[in-house]
């Protein structure tokens, strides 16, 4: 009986100390439309998310993860809206705090779809292009920018931009060639950038840009060509002031553990920790797979300068999870205007874990939610332990009584008596 008695007064003691925990908030997140084609404006609510009570338990903010990169700062509104610009799989998500501290995360899958087509014809033009650094020193890296724009009154499901290097002794070497990112209506506009070049050649070069095979197929191709001017300058000491040195400081994917198939976003942070701000510089991303295959992500540049001291986040070109299992993403800076004279710095190494396409879901709690399902565990295990300790000290009725077996008879001699 004391030993029953021990075994409530823990069981009670645990389920009052599991009840007497905070519970979080439970986050429930939907949007109008889970299918939005390019550009449309999408409505999220969380409204409907539920808190523990009126007073510390209340919520009291909101943050909104869209999927691509983009996000909203704690805010006390439970709705937000976002469009995206490129077509594919989505997760976006909200956190939502209360009072204590305690926080509840929901997410949703998006599906963004391309534009329809509007039956016209297209007209795509290189409106402008820019190289990477503006000004290359003989042997360094360039990536040439490329604004490609629509005038016409169909949508390009697609296009081929071709660029040509002519070099001051007249020679022309083929850059490369890219292609359009996604679809392009009516007066619309979009960033390509070609593959990247050596800078070979101190003078004046000629680029080239040609834009061919677009579809539907265009029927003014007058204005499809550009050629802009590249100084290629020679190559000199480190300035006097000094020079940038710029480092991928860390790095994160959108999601964390993207499903097998699912798209993904690489988000980069670079800082500058030499003595002059950068101008420019050039990003590339590769996955290396489970099974050692090193697939490139693509490229992508710093445009604007990074002050010493400073950092900025820049976004890789997005790419599919494929292969379950342990990837290792390869982050390396390169061609940094003015040049860099510190090159040890330029590579980051993350892993990142692709979930099997048919795996569980992810849960949609957080911490406090695991907590509380842990206690309940943790109570169902007391209360079985309570049962057997019962079912064991709880007396037993007695059984019928039975016969005892028959003696085995006695074969010794009998007694020797005296005379």
């Amino acid at each position: 009986m004391g030993l029953a008695s021990a075994g409530w007064a823990v069981a009670f003691s645990l389920l009052a100390v599991v009840s007497a925990t905070p519970r979080g908030p439970t986050a429930i997140l939907s949007v109008d439309d889970a299918t939005p084609t390019i550009g449309q404006v999408v409505y999220f609510d969380a409204s409907a998310s539920v808190s523990h009570d009126n007073g510390n338990g209340r919520i009291v903010s909101y943050e909104f993860d869209f999927g691509d990169g983009n996000r909203t700062r704690e805010q006390a509104s439970p709705l937000a809206s976002h469009s995206y610009s490129l077509a594919g799989p989505r997760r976006a998500s909200v956190t939502v705090e209360d009072a204590r501290g305690n926080e509840g995360t929901a997410s949703v899958r998006i599906e963004v779809q391309p534009k329809p087509s509007t039956g016209g014809i297209p007209d795509l033009t290189p409106a402008s292009a820019s190289t990477i650094p503006t000004e290359p020193i003989d042997g360094q890296i360039a990536i040439l920018s490329i604004t490609i724009a629509n005038h016409g009154n169909g949508t390009a499901d697609a296009a081929m931009i071709d660029v040509m290097d002519q070099r001051p002794n007249g020679t022309i070497l083929a850059i490369g060639n890219a292609s359009l990112p996604t679809q392009l209506a009516p007066e619309d506009s979009v960033v390509v950038y070609s593959p990247t070049f050596v800078a070979a050649g101190v003078g004046n070069h000629s680029l080239q840009i040609v834009v061919g095979d677009v579809t539907p197929a265009e029927k003014d191709v007058e204005d499809n060509t550009l050629t802009i001017r590249m100084t290629v300058l020679p190559v000199v000491g480190p300035p006097p002031g000094g020079t940038p040195d710029l480092a991928p400081d860390a790095a994160s994917t959108i999601p964390t553990q993207p499903v097998e198939g699912e798209t993904v976003i690489l988000a980069i942070t670079i800082v500058n920790r030499g003595t002059v701000a950068a101008d420019a510089a050039i990003l590339d991303a590769s996955d290396v797979r489970p099974n050692g295959t090193v697939v490139p992500i693509g490229t992508t540049v710093l445009t604007s300068p990074l002050e010493p001291g400073a950092s900025v986040v820049v976004y890789a070109p997005t790419f599919v999870a494929a292969a379950a299992g342990n990837h290792e993403l390869q982050i390396t800076i390169r061609s940094v205007s003015p040049p860099e004279t510190d090159m040890a710095d330029n590579a980051l190494t993350i892993p990142m874990t692709v979930l099997p396409a048919m795996g569980p879901p992810p849960p949609i709690g957080g911490g406090v939610e695991t907590a509380i399902i842990a206690g309940g565990l943790a109570a169902a295990a007391v209360a079985a332990l309570l049962i057997a300790t019962w079912l064991l000290l709880m007396p037993r009725e007695p059984g019928p009584l039975e016969p005892p077996p028959p003696e085995p008879p006695d074969d010794s001699p009998p007694p020797i008596r005296p005379p």
